[in-house]
């Protein structure tokens, strides 16, 4: 416990560390702030007078304007919604035409409820979106669910067509998704974008942390002593990982505590019982709440995370000094994004390596609405669970390599 200590001690009255640690902490209240500063809307005032809101006071106009509307999404709920829009578009000719205040009293607060619409109806053979006025409300009072199940089917027809079992598993894990729907419109996709965004800059700070861990001993030629201690191979070694890792737990947590804090104080906590499927896809397969996404975000990221570091700290046991390890570390942690990019989609690359569920287009929150299947023979795997079996299976594997190449380590 005492060389624990000592180890943590140590990580910790480095500047460096210093730093980046506050800046991690700094970002998570700018990547917070930063959805809630874009929310804007426009509101009748007096005498006409349109008056734009934003940031906060729009966020609060419209969690209380919404209210109303919140609740389980029927079939007779929508047809009704689509009823009045329609009204509405026939009388004044288009929805541009409609004036402002009779849009705000009338139209506004159903809209969120009908873009799932334009999905459910789309085009089978194109998976092009239906329009709100070709739609028949008495079918959607009908059959809209029924609609969702085989909108489904129509985009994974076009999109896994020759990979049945990709088909079979979206149909069993979308039979699974609880009906109706529940909307509680407030917190924005925006916020979400951020939140996987600022896991990917917590990974670069704790990527600069970890990269010294080994190799900072290494070069100063400390280790050629420190190994020569009672403690100083394989105890040593665990003892250093166990404290970096606690360390990078600690700040992960910490910092998005605080930035999901901040969201939910600002978008309120009733928009986290609105169901995944209403902010993103009719369709989407995780059975999920918004509150539930928060959490699924949180620990993949943790995991993603750990498996990024378990990576630099073998790299640390590996290198010699701790610019290189820096350098391959980065390469290593943006080689997904680049290999999404590359391959116009999912591939193996992009998602088996650590850093598989970080990024941009490939993090995991896109892997979990889209409809991204990887295959080998006729089996097919979807994407968020190969990167969550990989990233936790890479987190022991790589451990064990850094404190058998630190073991190993020969002074040059």
């Amino acid at each position: 416990m005492r060389l624990f200590r000592l180890e943590l001690k140590r990580i910790m009255k480095s500047r460096r560390t210093l730093a980046l640690l506050a800046v991690a902490l700094f970002m998570s209240v700018v990547m917070a702030y930063l959805p809630v500063s874009f929310e804007s809307i426009n509101r009748p005032g007096e005498n006409g007078e349109v008056i734009e809101l934003d940031g906060l006071p729009a966020i609060r106009f419209k969690r209380d304007y919404y209210e109303k509307t919140a609740g389980d999404i029927t079939p007779q709920k929508l047809a009704e919604a689509l009823r009045t829009y329609q009204s509405y578009v026939n009388e004044y000719g288009t929805l541009n035409d409609v004036p402002l205040d009779i849009y705000i009293e009338n139209i506004m607060a159903i809209r969120p409820m009908l873009k799932g619409l334009t999905e459910a109806f789309a085009d089978p053979k194109t998976g092009i979106g239906a329009d709100l006025m070709g739609i028949d409300p008495d079918e959607v009072e009908q059959h809209f669910y029924e609609k969702c199940v085989s909108h489904l089917d129509d985009v994974m027809n076009l999109e896994q067509k020759d990979y049945e079992t990709a088909g079979r598993f979206a149909a069993d894990k979308y039979d699974g998704v609880g009906q109706p729907f529940y909307l509680y419109p407030g917190m924005s996709r925006d916020a979400f974008d951020y939140t996987t965004l600022y896991i990917l800059v917590l990974s670069i700070l704790c990527v600069a942390i970890a990269a010294p861990v080994f190799a900072n001993e290494y070069q100063t030629g400390s280790d050629s002593i420190l190994r020569c201690t009672k403690y100083g191979r394989i105890k040593l070694a665990v003892t250093r990982i166990l404290a970096a890792c606690c360390i990078f737990i600690v700040v992960f947590v910490l910092g998005m505590s605080l930035h999901l804090s901040i969201l939910n104080l600002a978008f309120g906590t009733g928009c986290l019982k609105t169901s995944f499927q209403m902010l993103f896809s009719v369709i989407n397969l995780p059975d999920i709440n918004l509150g539930q996404l928060q959490i699924i975000l949180v620990l993949a990221g943790l995991l993603s995370v750990l498996a990024t570091i378990s990576c630099t700290l073998f790299l640390s046991a590996r290198c010699r000094d701790s610019l290189t390890v820096l350098l391959i570390s980065i390469v290593v942690l943006f080689l997904p994004i680049f290999a999404y990019s590359a391959f116009a989609g999912a591939s193996w690359i992009s998602t088996v390596l650590p850093s598989a569920g970080i990024g941009l287009q490939n993090n995991f929150l896109y892997q979990l609405y889209n409809f991204n299947f990887l295959h080998i023979g006729e089996a097919s795997f979807w994407t968020p669970y190969v990167i969550l079996i990989s990233a936790a299976v890479e987190i022991p594997v790589f451990l064990f390599l850094a404190v058998r190449s630190y073991c190993k380590h020969q002074v040059a």
